[in-house]
Protein backbone atom coordinates (compact mmCIF):
# COMPACT_ATOMS: atom_id res chain seq x y z
CA UNK A 1 0.00 0.00 0.00
CA UNK A 2 1.33 3.46 -0.87
CA UNK A 3 1.52 6.43 1.46
CA UNK A 4 -1.69 7.96 0.13
CA UNK A 5 -3.56 4.72 0.83
CA UNK A 6 -2.18 4.62 4.36
CA UNK A 7 -3.19 8.26 5.03
CA UNK A 8 -6.61 7.69 3.45
CA UNK A 9 -7.17 4.71 5.73
CA UNK A 10 -6.04 6.64 8.80
CA UNK A 11 -8.34 9.55 7.96
CA UNK A 12 -11.33 7.28 7.45
CA UNK A 13 -10.69 5.68 10.84
CA UNK A 14 -10.55 9.12 12.46
CA UNK A 15 -14.01 9.89 11.08
CA UNK A 16 -15.50 6.54 12.09
CA UNK A 17 -18.45 6.59 14.45
CA UNK A 18 -21.08 4.02 15.31
CA UNK A 19 -24.61 5.37 15.08
CA UNK A 20 -27.09 3.07 16.78
CA UNK A 21 -30.33 2.25 14.94
CA UNK A 22 -32.28 3.93 17.75
CA UNK A 23 -31.06 7.31 16.49
CA UNK A 24 -32.96 6.91 13.21
CA UNK A 25 -36.23 6.68 15.16
CA UNK A 26 -35.40 9.37 17.73
CA UNK A 27 -38.26 11.59 18.84
CA UNK A 28 -38.13 15.20 19.96
CA UNK A 29 -36.79 15.33 23.51
CA UNK A 30 -34.89 12.03 23.38
CA UNK A 31 -31.53 11.97 25.13
CA UNK A 32 -28.70 11.38 22.66
CA UNK A 33 -25.61 9.85 24.23
CA UNK A 34 -22.16 10.06 22.61
CA UNK A 35 -20.23 7.24 24.30
CA UNK A 36 -16.46 7.58 24.12
CA UNK A 37 -15.01 4.10 23.55
CA UNK A 38 -11.81 4.40 25.56
CA UNK A 39 -12.42 6.92 28.31
CA UNK A 40 -15.73 5.57 29.56
CA UNK A 41 -17.16 9.09 29.48
CA UNK A 42 -20.28 10.12 27.62
CA UNK A 43 -21.25 13.45 26.17
CA UNK A 44 -24.96 14.24 25.94
CA UNK A 45 -27.43 16.16 23.79
CA UNK A 46 -31.19 16.28 23.23
CA UNK A 47 -32.86 15.44 19.92
CA UNK A 48 -34.81 18.42 18.53
CA UNK A 49 -36.23 16.83 15.37
CA UNK A 50 -35.16 16.81 11.70
CA UNK A 51 -31.82 15.24 12.63
CA UNK A 52 -30.78 18.11 14.94
CA UNK A 53 -29.40 17.78 18.44
CA UNK A 54 -29.01 20.62 20.94
CA UNK A 55 -25.86 20.17 22.98
CA UNK A 56 -23.39 21.90 25.23
CA UNK A 57 -19.95 21.63 23.72
CA UNK A 58 -20.20 18.08 22.38
CA UNK A 59 -17.30 17.87 19.97
CA UNK A 60 -16.09 21.44 20.50
CA UNK A 61 -13.09 20.26 22.47
CA UNK A 62 -11.47 16.89 22.80
CA UNK A 63 -11.60 15.05 26.11
CA UNK A 64 -8.08 16.14 27.06
CA UNK A 65 -9.00 19.78 26.54
CA UNK A 66 -12.15 19.36 28.62
CA UNK A 67 -10.20 17.70 31.43
CA UNK A 68 -7.57 20.46 31.36
CA UNK A 69 -10.29 23.12 31.38
CA UNK A 70 -11.96 21.54 34.41
CA UNK A 71 -8.65 21.13 36.23
CA UNK A 72 -7.76 24.77 35.58
CA UNK A 73 -11.16 25.85 36.89
CA UNK A 74 -10.56 23.95 40.11
CA UNK A 75 -6.95 25.14 40.56
CA UNK A 76 -7.08 28.80 39.53
CA UNK A 77 -9.01 31.38 41.47
CA UNK A 78 -12.04 32.54 39.49
CA UNK A 79 -10.65 36.05 39.15
CA UNK A 80 -7.58 34.79 37.26
CA UNK A 81 -8.84 31.54 35.75
CA UNK A 82 -11.89 32.94 33.95
CA UNK A 83 -9.79 35.04 31.59
CA UNK A 84 -7.85 31.99 30.46
CA UNK A 85 -10.85 29.73 29.84
CA UNK A 86 -13.08 30.28 26.86
CA UNK A 87 -16.80 29.79 27.02
CA UNK A 88 -18.57 26.98 25.21
CA UNK A 89 -21.74 27.65 23.20
CA UNK A 90 -25.02 25.79 23.33
CA UNK A 91 -25.50 24.60 19.74
CA UNK A 92 -27.97 22.85 17.54
CA UNK A 93 -26.36 20.68 14.88
CA UNK A 94 -27.19 17.63 12.86
CA UNK A 95 -25.69 14.49 14.32
CA UNK A 96 -23.51 14.10 11.22
CA UNK A 97 -21.97 17.56 11.79
CA UNK A 98 -21.03 17.03 15.45
CA UNK A 99 -17.32 16.31 15.81
CA UNK A 100 -16.67 13.33 18.06
CA UNK A 101 -13.59 11.15 18.65
CA UNK A 102 -13.09 8.16 16.38
CA UNK A 103 -15.05 5.13 17.51
CA UNK A 104 -17.70 7.10 19.39
CA UNK A 105 -21.02 5.28 19.73
CA UNK A 106 -24.08 7.49 19.28
CA UNK A 107 -27.38 6.25 20.66
CA UNK A 108 -30.72 7.23 22.16
CA UNK A 109 -30.57 6.63 25.91
CA UNK A 110 -33.65 7.73 27.82
CA UNK A 111 -33.28 5.03 30.48
CA UNK A 112 -30.14 6.07 32.34
CA UNK A 113 -31.58 8.78 34.59
CA UNK A 114 -34.83 7.16 35.79
CA UNK A 115 -36.73 10.46 35.62
CA UNK A 116 -40.03 11.39 34.01
CA UNK A 117 -39.58 13.65 30.97
CA UNK A 118 -41.04 17.13 30.88
CA UNK A 119 -43.77 18.02 28.43
CA UNK A 120 -42.48 18.62 24.90
CA UNK A 121 -43.45 22.31 25.03
CA UNK A 122 -41.31 22.79 28.16
CA UNK A 123 -38.35 21.03 26.54
CA UNK A 124 -38.62 23.14 23.39
CA UNK A 125 -38.90 26.34 25.46
CA UNK A 126 -35.74 25.40 27.35
CA UNK A 127 -33.97 24.68 24.04
CA UNK A 128 -34.97 28.07 22.64
CA UNK A 129 -33.93 29.85 25.83
CA UNK A 130 -30.40 28.42 25.89
CA UNK A 131 -29.60 28.05 22.18
CA UNK A 132 -26.53 30.13 21.23
CA UNK A 133 -25.80 31.16 24.83
CA UNK A 134 -22.28 30.55 26.09
CA UNK A 135 -21.22 29.03 29.40
CA UNK A 136 -18.03 27.79 30.96
CA UNK A 137 -17.85 24.01 30.61
CA UNK A 138 -17.17 22.51 34.03
CA UNK A 139 -16.79 18.75 34.27
CA UNK A 140 -18.04 18.67 37.87
CA UNK A 141 -20.64 21.45 38.06
CA UNK A 142 -21.96 22.07 34.53
CA UNK A 143 -21.23 19.62 31.74
CA UNK A 144 -23.13 18.29 28.73
CA UNK A 145 -25.08 15.77 30.81
CA UNK A 146 -26.20 18.45 33.29
CA UNK A 147 -27.42 20.54 30.36
CA UNK A 148 -29.19 17.72 28.49
CA UNK A 149 -30.96 16.41 31.60
CA UNK A 150 -32.13 19.92 32.43
CA UNK A 151 -33.60 20.26 28.93
CA UNK A 152 -35.39 16.88 29.10
CA UNK A 153 -36.29 16.59 32.79
CA UNK A 154 -36.00 20.11 34.22
CA UNK A 155 -33.26 18.85 36.57
CA UNK A 156 -29.48 19.02 36.10
CA UNK A 157 -28.22 15.49 36.75
CA UNK A 158 -24.92 13.77 36.01
CA UNK A 159 -24.24 10.05 36.45
CA UNK A 160 -20.54 10.22 35.60
CA UNK A 161 -19.06 12.16 38.50
CA UNK A 162 -17.18 9.90 40.92
CA UNK A 163 -18.16 9.99 44.60
CA UNK A 164 -21.54 11.60 43.89
CA UNK A 165 -24.94 9.99 44.20
CA UNK A 166 -26.06 8.35 40.94
CA UNK A 167 -28.87 10.33 39.35
CA UNK A 168 -28.58 12.89 42.11
CA UNK A 169 -29.64 16.36 41.11
CA UNK A 170 -26.97 19.03 41.03
CA UNK A 171 -29.24 21.58 42.69
CA UNK A 172 -26.97 24.61 42.23
CA UNK A 173 -26.85 24.04 38.48
CA UNK A 174 -30.60 23.43 38.31
CA UNK A 175 -31.26 26.65 40.26
CA UNK A 176 -28.94 28.66 38.01
CA UNK A 177 -30.57 27.36 34.84
CA UNK A 178 -34.05 28.01 36.25
CA UNK A 179 -33.01 31.56 37.14
CA UNK A 180 -31.79 32.14 33.57
CA UNK A 181 -35.13 30.83 32.27
CA UNK A 182 -37.04 33.15 34.62
CA UNK A 183 -34.95 36.19 33.65
CA UNK A 184 -35.47 35.46 29.98
CA UNK A 185 -39.24 35.19 30.47
CA UNK A 186 -39.27 38.51 32.34
CA UNK A 187 -37.39 40.30 29.55
CA UNK A 188 -39.75 38.86 26.90
CA UNK A 189 -42.87 40.22 28.63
Amino acid sequence: MDRQGTWGSALSQMQWRQVDKSVSTAEIGDMIEFVHPWLGVSLWGVYMGKGDVIHFGVGDENMTQKACRSLMQQMLPRSKGDGVLKKTPIRSQTIADIRVPAGTRIRVNNDKHHLAPSMMEQMMHRCQTFLHQEFKYDLINFNSEHFATFIRYGRAVCTQIPFQKMNGEHSNTTETLELIMQQRMETET
